[in-house]
């Protein structure tokens, strides 16, 4: 027995299995989109993760050089050979203006400035060894005269004159 509106109904079935294939079909593309959008994102973070890390290593390097510079730089009007020190101080200086040029300016904008400034900081310092060693010269002038003056004094009132204060 067969209904009246068998055709129909095949109809319908065929209908909805259409639909649902096309949903299914529908359903698998938005997932495949998904997937391939999600691994291209994936793909671009790690890129960025390992330029940023590139990055953050060089500049750990960098500030670590610094810091060394600096250390050599406070060395300076001690006991060390100074000509020897400052050498040493402008090839480290040289070498790391080197390594900043290969950088990204937008990266490393404060090392920079802190290097050129480098000449400046240099020049204050020797011209504060300079004037410490005149310091130490007009000291030691002051003391001499003084002791002459103390000598001359004693020489004056033996000899029977009195000067008068």
């Amino acid at each position: 027995m067969r209904a009246k509106n068998s055709k129909d109904i095949y109809k319908g079935y065929f209908k909805f299995a259409g639909y649902l294939a096309a949903c299914v079909a529908l359903g698998v593309f938005v997932y495949w989109s998904y997937l391939r959008t999600t691994k291209t994102e994936v793909d671009k973070i790690v890129n960025k993760t390992m330029e940023y890390d590139r990055i953050y290593v060089q500049q750990i390097e960098l500030a670590s050089r610094i810091d060394s510079l600096y250390d050599y730089t406070t060395k300076f009007n001690t006991n060390l050979n100074d000509a020897l020190l400052l050498n040493s101080v402008s090839k480290r200086k040289q070498g790391i203006l080197s390594s900043l040029e290969g950088m990204n300016s937008r990266d490393v904008r404060l090392y920079q400035k802190l290097m050129t400034q480098m000449n400046t900081f240099l020049s204050v310092k020797d011209s504060i060894r300079f004037a410490r060693s005149e310091e130490d010269l007009v000291k030691s002038d002051l003391l001499k005269c003084m002791e002459d003056n103390k000598q001359t004094t004693r020489k004056l009132t033996i000899g029977g004159i009195t000067v008068n204060k």
